[in-house]
């Protein structure tokens, strides 16, 4: 009698751990995702736990399963960053604050302004998206053709979305099984790479509500250029560098005015405010993984480029909607 093995768990060509030491799992999945605390639900039971995890592009995928009697999952507000839980099996949820709480088997947007206890299915696992709110607001940019005015934020399921939210688990099934192949074929073109983050990036504005929603309705979204990936890649790759424009532009093989029509057709933006928030969101990535101290916003300002404490923290707050100060606050706060 032939017996049918079960599919793959997701990423299953990602490996990143095995281990039964819950710090261990902690350590692999948190670089991928966002900030959170483990606990076993019953303390001193064994773990078997697996985690699967690579980033495409500016987008973190994860896939873990912990194993063993399963662990308490505490995450503090994602603040600045996105996270969407997708779990395999009915999971468990608590809103901290408001002591709401309930069983979910679809995706579920992390909360940026409350704390939140999941339980997870400790045999099937889930799969968790992240990424920053920042790259979903330039992408956001990329389909109106502007920035959008208020600061991009995530609704929590049970607001209306443009499409269903099934559109993201779709989109991430596709993008892992694109990465599975690829990596039986020799690895993924760097073109390839853009396409399946911008898949993504596409998925979470159109599949889970937000701010932006109504906007998304009416724009058109403008057909990408040829050189668009190219610019943004260089960018992210040399933004900790004194660059400016012309620097982007040489690097492209174009002139200023042309960079100047391609970020303004692609983003909405000048390719000094493209820079700028490349460097911003990579600032407040330094600020939440950072000691507080009395240089410590100084110095992630000098970082970005900023030799006016002022003009970072009025470019800070316009992007996240907060100031330097209350990131760091917040993040120690959560320590």
């Amino acid at each position: 009698m032939i017996t049918s093995q079960p599919p793959p768990p997701p990423l299953s060509a990602y490996q990143r751990v095995v281990s039964d030491d819950i710090d261990v799992l902690h350590d692999a999945v948190e670089p991928f995702a966002v900030g959170h605390d483990l606990q076993a639900r019953h303390p001193g039971a064994r773990l078997d736990g697996h985690v699967n995890a690579l980033g495409v592009g500016a987008v973190n995928l994860v896939w873990v399963r912990y194993g063993g009697d399963g662990v308490i999952v505490d995450a503090p507000p994602t603040e600045g960053h996105f996270a969407l839980c997708s779990p395999m099996a009915p999971m468990d949820l608590e809103y901290r604050d408001t002591r709401s709480r309930g069983t979910i088997d679809a995706s579920h947007i992390l909360s940026h302004d409350e704390p939140m206890r999941m339980v997870p299915d400790p045999a099937r696992g889930c799969l968790i998206i992240a990424t920053s709110t920042g790259r979903l607001a330039d992408h956001l940019a990329g389909h109106l053709g502007r920035e959008h005015a208020p600061p991009l934020r995530f609704l929590r399921t049970g607001e209306t979305a443009l499409t269903p939210s099934s559109i993201v688990e779709r989109t991430w099934r596709y993008v892992c099984d694109v990465l599975d192949d690829a990596t039986a074929s020799g690895g993924l073109h760097p073109i390839a790479e853009r396409t399946l983050e911008e898949s993504l990036l596409t998925a979470i504005l159109l599949g889970v509500p937000n701010t932006a929603t109504e906007s998304l309705a009416e724009a058109p979204s403008p057909a990408p250029h040829r050189l668009a990936g190219v610019i943004r890649d260089w960018v992210e790759a040399h933004h900790h560098q004194p660059v400016g424009v012309t620097d982007i532009a040489a690097a492209a093989g174009i002139s200023v005015r042309q960079l100047q029509a391609i970020c303004q057709d692609q983003w909405g933006m000048t390719p000094t405010r493209l820079l700028r928030g490349v460097r911003l969101d990579h600032a407040r990535d330094a600020l939440i993984g950072a000691l507080p101290g009395p240089r410590t916003i100084t110095d992630v300002a000098e970082a970005a480029g900023y030799l006016h404490m002022s003009r970072f923290a009025a470019h800070y707050r316009q992007r996240f909607g907060e100031t330097p100060t209350q990131t760091l606050r917040q993040n120690a706060a959560s320590q």
